[in-house]
This record gives structure tokens, C-alpha cells and sequence, in this order.
């Protein structure tokens, strides 16, 4: 195969055996990415098209500072979540009232330390035990609601800090941080009750 260096320089002269070469080897994982935003094959698809013409077209840009793949990946994240914003904006049911976010962390507030952090042990533990899949994992966190979901993606799995999560969902870091507390509630739930089916089976 050959190497990165290589391609990077042919794809910023726009040579298309290069190019295709690049998709090659990033489209799988581009296309991973994706998912954990965007249930739908289709979209998916599209976003990861749109996102390769907007890689070949800025790729002059990368400077060789930081990892190539990283770089990609912001291009396909912001488009997962610029389709998620346009849906936001026409299924007004997916505006789930902040006051309900609040009160989960409330409730969290007021609780008995030691027996919580001994109930999250064994939660643990028994999460562990169940040995899941990444296809499993996979179908957990796509039954969290899309604005729990993007959060969660964005803080634990891409490592984005709460600002910025704030800027580009274009929400207060208060509410980005009460949305990841939601869907780790969410999570943790659901893996436990799948966890109890699983070793009982």
C-alpha cells in the first residue's frame, strides 16, 4: 500500500488514482464514524460522500501538523451534525423540554455516596461479564435520542471538551453537560438490563 506521505501529495495536486486511494483506506472508517450519529444507511452514505469531496477540495489545507485522520474526522463529524441540525430544526418533537435535562441532574445531586458508588461497582462488574460486541455497543447507543447520542459521541468517544461541543451544537455548555449525564443514565440502563438477559440466557 502505498504510503500516506505519498497519497497526501497527489490527492493536493488532485490526482484521482490517488484520491481514490485515500477513500479507500479512510472511506470504512469515515463511514463508522458517521453511524454513531446518523441510524440511516442512506444518509450515511450521502454524508460520507459529501464528506470526501469536501476532503479533496480543503485537503491543501492540512499542513502535515497533527494526524491526517483527525483532521478528516472533524469534516465528517460537522457534517453528521450539520445533518442532525436540519433535522432538529423541521421534527420539532426531537425538542425535548430542558427542564426534564435538569431534573435528572437534580436527582443525581441528592444521593447516598457509599451505596452509589458500591451499586456502580457491581454495575460495572456485571457489565463486564456480559462480554459485549461492538455490534452490541453499537445498538445500545443508537437508542439514545439524537441530542443525548451526539453529546455522548462527541465528549467520550472524540474527546471534545463541553465549549466545544457548546459551539458546534450551538448550545450552552450547562446543557452540554446535562445531555452526556442523560445518556450515560441511558446507557448504564439499558446495558444492565441487557447484561441480566444476557447471563441469564
Amino acid at each position: 500500500m502505498a504510503a500516506l506521505d505519498q497519497i497526501l501529495k497527489e490527492c493536493k495536486q488532485y490526482n484521482k488514482f490517488a484520491q481514490k486511494l485515500l477513500y479507500d483506506r479512510y472511506a470504512p472508517i469515515m463511514k463508522g464514524i458517521c453511524f454513531r450519529y446518523v441510524t440511516d444507511p442512506d444518509i450515511v452514505k450521502d454524508i460520507v460522500q459529501e464528506g470526501f469531496i469536501k476532503v479533496f477540495s480543503k485537503i491543501k489545507q492540512y499542513s502535515g501538523n497533527g494526524s491526517f485522520e483527525g483532521w478528516m474526522k472533524r469534516i465528517f463529524i460537522n457534517g453528521a451534525i450539520s445533518y442532525l441540525r436540519e433535522q432538529q430544526k423541521t421534527l420539532k418533537h426531537l425538542n425535548i423540554e430542558e427542564v426534564d435535562e435538569t431534573d435528572i441532574i437534580e436527582d443525581h445531586v441528592n444521593f447516598d455516596e457509599s451505596s452509589y458508588n458500591k451499586d456502580v461497582i457491581d454495575d460495572f462488574q456485571l457489565i463486564i461479564s456480559a462480554d459485549f460486541s461492538e455490534t452490541e455497543l453499537l445498538e445500545v447507543l443508537n437508542k439514545i435520542p439524537i441530542k443525548y447520542r451526539t453529546v455522548f459521541n462527541l465528549f467520550c468517544i472524540e474527546n471534545y471538551k463541553h465549549d466545544e461541543i457548546a459551539q458546534v451544537l450551538e448550545i450552552d455548555v450547562s446543557t452540554s453537560r446535562t445531555r452526556l449525564l442523560r445518556a450515560r443514565t441511558i446507557i448504564q440502563k439499558e446495558l444492565i438490563e441487557m447484561s441480566i438477559e444476557k447471563l441469564s440466557a
